[in-house]
């Protein structure tokens, strides 16, 4: 879950230089790929008649604020 500019840096110090835009490039391509799969999951999930979520509360940092929120997972 880090972004690009982070791997980018990361790669870099092990020797490996990898541009930011190949890595977007590759997370394009997986959301391409993995398109078919949320597809089917989300017709799953819809022929139910009832879905549960849960409604976690955990804070979340409000960005440019520094302060934080209530968010749910």
């Amino acid at each position: 879950h880090l972004p690009l500019y982070r791997q980018e840096a990361i790669f870099g110090r092990a020797g490996v230089a990898i541009p930011r835009s190949t890595l977007g490039a590759w997370v394009g391509s997986c959301g391409v790929q993995l398109q078919a799969l949320v597809d089917a999951l989300k017709a799953d999930i819809l022929s139910h008649s009832v879905i549960h979520a849960d409604e976690t509360p955990v804070q979340m940092l409000k960005p440019g604020t520094g302060k934080t929120h209530r968010a749910y997972l």
